[in-house]
């Protein structure tokens, strides 16, 4: 039974990346069920016979009809440039009439610019790239007059090549507009509770930067709420080359961490269910607080799930509900195998934290369970698995190291936790002495909290991004490499697994 399920799940996500990268139309997709008929078929005549032999036909033909599952799955959801045609997007005319849109997202602030998610009255997806001012919201409906292009990839200053229609394809978004002229026409006409959700984010940041200094409130903003673009480049490089982005990006790996440190922090005065509870509490809270798109979705479920294998130690059955749960997210939209780095890295994390730490946790018995009232021996197992779950991907796709890594991560995600909880209750008694002013009383001593754990870590990236040596670029990475890495790790966790005693959990 789980060979068979490993070949079926296995047999969509080949479907699914070969047609990402091939499109033959659905005569690859018939080729494909056609194969998988003949090898069913002659499992029909050989299960009387050799054993062997009859596995394997029918294994190969699970796999053959799940890999046309995930073709057709693809190619029945790829809207591709060609099937929609450029003129349908293009404006009626010259000088009357103009081509009406919604922002459907939050916008996104850039270094110089304003990236705001459009559908059009048609029914179809766009990227508009507008100026910083005026800011138009989720849910505007828009008039826009201006010249409608389908992406291309592009190469910046540095000669880095940047894959700017597999970024958007994961969204379906295969036109842009740049710098066009926008009117509004109305506004609130996208989902109420998403609107509200957007509107509480904004002004919980706007609390925080009335409450905490710059950069520490960007910082603030970014722990909490994922707002990395309030952060500015050259701090997120110095995060990036530190080895610390993964704190102020939505990811399942910080919420995994986070939700782990919530619920070490009730397992003090509260039992093993209710400390778990209190770990999927917080990351709701979380999803909730940053508006709940699908990115934080993906996340959530990723942490959650990871939370339930370090909290239960049930690897095994936590593995495939993370591998069936990431079936259902790549079943409901296909690009996110291929082209959402941000997917990939959330399910290798959480797969490195479920498999990798119980491993790497005996290396780390001589080191101090605890400083102060912080974990310290959970968090360093859990890192180094995380990191080493993701380091192939993060070679192969970015081409940058940090040697620091995991000693900077051991000195700053202990205080994570507590940094958090301060920044959302400051936040929260900043929103509530809106309309009771003497809460403001207890909003100072918490942002001055928040500030000292802040300043600590701009600090501490400030110095080890100017160290020698902290970041090391690797120009190209063959994708062997990549395979022979992932499956050296493969090989650690099998082995580890037979050695364990039969029943229990690997540690």
């Amino acid at each position: 039974m789980q060979v068979g399920l490993g070949w079926g799940v296995g047999g969509f996500f080949c479907g699914v990346i070969l047609r990402s990268f091939v499109d033959f139309g659905w005569a690859f997709v018939g080729l494909s069920l056609l194969l998988a008929i003949c090898f069913a078929s002659f499992y029909l005549f050989t299960r009387n016979g050799e054993p062997i032999q009859a596995r394997v036909y029918v294994t190969l033909a699970i796999f053959f009809l799940t890999c046309t599952l995930g073709m057709a799955r693809y190619e029945w959801r790829d809207q591709t440039p060609e099937t929609l045609g450029v003129e349908e997007v293009r404006t009626p005319s010259v000088g009357q009439g103009v081509l009406e849109a919604t922002i459907i997202d939050e916008p996104e602030e850039t270094e110089s610019s304003m990236r705001y998610r459009v559908r059009t009255d048609g029914g179809i997806k766009m990227l508009l790239i507008a100026r910083q001012v005026p800011v138009y919201d989720y849910g505007d409906k828009v008039s826009l007059s201006g010249k409608v292009e389908r992406m291309v990839d592009f190469t910046t200053k540095d000669g880095e090549v940047v894959a700017w229609q597999d970024y958007w394809a994961r969204d379906e978004i295969y036109y842009e507009s740049v710098y066009p002229v926008i009117t509004l026409i109305s506004k609130d006409n996208g989902n109420w509770l998403q609107a509200r959700l957007y509107q509480f984010k904004h002004a919980f940041l706007g609390v925080l930067s009335r409450q905490i200094p710059e950069p520490e409130a960007s910082l603030a903003g970014g722990l909490d709420l994922g707002a990395k673009q309030s952060l500015g480049k050259a701090l997120l490089d110095k995060f990036r080359t530190a080895g610390l982005i993964h704190m102020v990006v939505l990811s399942g790996y910080n919420i995994t961490i986070v939700a782990l440190g919530v619920m070490w922090l009730f397992r003090r005065f509260l039992s093993l269910r209710a400390s778990i509870g209190m770990g999927v509490l917080s990351i709701l809270l979380f999803a909730i607080m940053v508006g709940g798109g699908s990115t934080v979705l993906r996340a959530s479920v990723m942490a959650v799930l990871g939370l339930l294998a370090q909290a239960t130690g049930r690897v095994n059955a936590v593995t495939r509900a993370l591998i069936i749960a990431a079936l259902v997210m790549v079943a409901w939209n296909p690009k996110v195998l291929v082209f959402d780095t941000g997917f990939q890295l959330s399910f290798l994390a959480t797969l490195g934290l479920i498999c990798l730490e119980p491993i790497f946790a005996p290396w780390f018995r001589k080191w101090p369970e605890k400083i102060l009232w912080m974990d310290f021996r959970p968090i360093a197992s859990a890192t180094l698995g995380a990191q080493l779950a993701v380091l192939p991907l993060i070679l192969y796709t970015f081409g940058n190291f940090s040697l620091y890594a995991f000693p900077v991560n051991m000195l700053v995600l202990p205080i994570v936790p507590t940094t958090m909880l301060f920044i959302f209750l400051c936040g929260f008694a900043g929103l509530i002495a809106l309309f009771f002013p003497p809460l403001l009383l207890l909003a100072y001593p918490l942002a001055w909290l928040s500030y000292f754990l802040l300043s600590y870590m701009i600090g501490l990236v400030s110095v080890v991004s100017h160290l020698p040596l902290a970041s090391l670029t690797i120009s190209h990475i063959p994708i062997l490499l990549v395979f022979l890495m992932y499956a050296s790790l493969i090989f650690i966790v099998l082995r580890k697994r037979k050695t364990a005693p039969r029943g229990g959990a690997v540690s």
